[in-house]
């Protein structure tokens, strides 16, 4: 095991706090973007990484021209909320492969500036899969996303920033 690789397994384990227990809270990261040109190439990396929709129904945007609803079609969307056609979107994605393992499911709220990530806690998260989610953001930092994570507060965003710096 390399030292870098040390230093990653020791940084996740500091971020365990934030994934082991289920205490009926949905934590949320953001990724942040300068542009929202940005956000269909962000939300389409997630597919890229293997990201299958389960949202009950399907899920739904609303299309504020029309003041209808509209079935979420895939990751193309996020270009209507990204031109203004359609108000934010929430979805629940399963299968994400970050590193080596998929990631549990995360819900994903698509902004015109950012995307929110929110998870449930609990035994799901084990450190291949906490190392699998740093690794997606870490992918989102690359396509000139700033990460952070104002529900673990001050503690927990510089957790977060020096696991992903790590990598």
């Amino acid at each position: 095991m390399t030292l870098a690789s040390q230093n990653s397994l020791i940084q996740n384990v500091a971020l365990t706090n934030y994934f082991d227990t289920d205490d009926g809270s949905l934590p949320e990261i953001e990724v942040i973007f300068d542009s929202a040109s940005s956000i269909p190439v962000a939300f389409g990396h997630l597919y890229e990484r293997g990201a299958r929709n389960v949202t009950q129904g399907g899920g739904y945007l609303w299309i504020s021209e029309t003041q209808l609803e509209k079935p979420f079609t895939g990751p193309g969307d996020a270009s209507l909320v990204a031109s203004g056609i359609a108000a934010p979107f929430h979805v629940v994605l399963a299968d994400i492969v970050g590193l080596k393992c998929p990631i549990p499911l995360l819900g994903v709220f698509v902004l015109a500036d950012r995307l929110t990530i929110d998870y449930r806690m609990g035994a799901d998260w084990a450190t291949a899969q906490i190392e699998s989610l740093l690794h997606l953001l870490r992918g989102l930092q690359c396509l000139g996303g700033r990460v952070e994570a104002p529900w673990w507060g001050e503690d927990g965003t510089r957790d977060l920033t020096a696991a992903l710096d790590a990598i």
